[in-house]
């Protein structure tokens, strides 16, 4: 293809560069907070039995009532089991039960779509409106004011625990959330961003913040691709445009120069999917090109990688229908859902079983036909075609769906519990959309339009109302109307 004769024309060699918890690459990977409760595993809040048997308490309304419950739940386990039926008895009936974890999909609700970004989350309703929650330190939920302090004292950041309307008349058809910024398609197929800024990742001449900025273009947009410092949109008539950060090559436009590029992947493009310093894109025949932090092999521990500069072909790649590019790996689905994935694997994040990594597409494992699959941080999801939701990779905080005690498999020097092959999400909820992005976080969208998300929730990135930090089982995003 074109793409690999101008792979080789960049103005600068290709050349290797450590690309994996490396102390130089940290603040560009994902902001520190993210990094450090990546390593801080005995964070995760467990599932308490306490919490289960008052399913009527709101701790959005007293929180530290239940922090009290949860210790106390350690502490003097049978004092309370009498206090948590005494609270359950005084407790109002109409309260919610959603801000606990459940095991079934009861009621019905009008979510249409999901994107998790690094410590925020946006969806969409089946009407167009725009919802985000989650940390809105740069801006990235699209509203000017939150209501929530997240943080520590020295690090305190402005967050929202609840989904909140976008500031904006506006009804889109699509959503994408980045690392610190987020993107979406209008309903009159225009495309909008906000945010982070610091790398041109919005727009090329666009303040960083809470309003949106139309993305100039003409003629209508079709798809678009947030991704950790650039992003990227395919036009209606199959033109692929990048902006942004451009250190590693990906904004596939064959030099580092920054600034918006249109990317010629030798055919019509389809879709676009923007990673960490990376992309990767398909054309209407299903042929797959991925430019920018190209994956090489492991050593002593690091994953190496080297800068490409214009959309290369993935080696041995079968034509996909779905595309994902995540932190570490990428992965997509063939024409008859079969799963593949290749890339950086330390956690089990390609699925085939193995820590290793791959230069060219394998196989998930376990037979599953797929119609969706979204590769996270150092974790990937997917939604098999009878709808039950499975990931694997690491669940650190759960954002596999599964409490990290039950998983037996452990990775990398630090024994993070994780999960090589796919392992169904907890719950009998059937999904029609599923996203896990730049955090440690997962969320899905039912066949009944319910929200679910679960894995960490420090930001509120969860969306049930709390800032506690892991929560294995999916957990109902609270439903609002502000």
């Amino acid at each position: 293809m074109g793409g690999e004769g101008r792979g080789s024309e960049g103005p600068e060699p290709a050349k290797l560069q450590t690309w994996y918890w490396t102390a130089e690459r940290r603040e560009t990977l994902y902001n520190s907070r993210t990094f450090d409760q990546q390593r801080i595993i005995q964070s995760i809040t467990p599932i308490s039995s306490v919490a289960a048997m008052i399913p009527n308490a709101s701790a959005a309304r007293n929180p530290g009532l239940l922090r009290f419950m949860r210790l106390l739940s350690h502490s003097r386990p049978q004092l309370a089991l009498v206090a948590a039926f005494t609270l359950a008895a005084c407790t109002e009936a109409t309260a919610p039960a959603r801000r606990f974890p459940v095991l079934t999909d009861d009621g019905k609700s009008d979510w249409a779509a999901v994107s998790a970004g690094g410590d925020h989350t946006c969806a969409l309703k089946t009407n167009g409106t725009a919802y985000c929650w989650g940390s809105n330190e740069n801006g990235q939920l699209g509203a000017v004011h939150s209501d929530t302090i997240c943080g520590t004292k020295a690090n305190a950041y402005p967050c929202t625990l609840v989904p909140r309307r976008v500031d904006s008349n506006l009804t889109f058809l699509s959503i994408s959330a980045g690392l610190r910024h987020t993107c979406a398609i209008s309903t009159a197929h225009l495309a909008y961003c906000w945010g982070d800024n610091a790398d041109g990742q919005v727009a090329d001449f666009a303040s960083s913040g809470p309003v949106l900025v139309q993305i100039v273009g003409t003629l209508p947009f079709a798809q678009i691709s947030a991704g950790a410092t650039h992003t990227c949109a395919v036009r209606s008539d199959g033109a692929l445009f990048c902006w942004g950060a451009n250190d590693r090559g990906q904004l596939g436009s064959g030099s580092p120069t920054s600034g918006t590029v249109r990317v010629f992947l030798g055919g019509v493009a389809a879709a676009v999917s923007a990673g960490q310093e990376r992309t990767c894109a398909r054309t209407t025949s299903g042929i797959v090109s991925c430019w920018g932090a190209t994956w090489i092999e492991r050593q002593n521990g690091l994953e190496m990688t080297r800068a490409v500069f214009s959309p290369t072909s993935v080696p041995a790649a079968v034509p996909m229908s779905t595309l994902s590019v995540g932190t570490f790996t990428t992965c997509g689905t063939d024409f008859e859902g079969r799963a593949y994935c290749w890339e950086a694997n330390p956690r089990g994040e390609m699925g085939n079983g193995s820590r290793d990594g791959a230069l060219v597409p394998h196989l998930v494992a376990g037979g599953l036909s797929f119609v969706q699959v979204s590769a996270g941080i150092v974790q990937t999801c997917g939604i098999a075609t009878n709808g039950a939701g499975y990931c694997w990779g690491d669940d650190s905080f759960g954002e596999l769906g599964v409490h990290p005690s039950v998983l037996v498999e452990r990775c990398d020097a630090q024994n993070l519990p994780c999960a090589t092959t796919p392992i169904a999400v907890t719950g009998l909820q059937k999904f029609v959309d599923i996203s896990t992005g730049f955090g440690s976080h997962a969320c899905g969208v039912t066949t009944r339009g319910n929200l679910y998300c679960w894995g960490l929730g420090v930001s509120g990135q969860r969306g049930d109302g709390s800032m506690f930090g892991g929560i294995a089982t999916p957990i109902r995003v609270v439903e609002t109307g502000k």
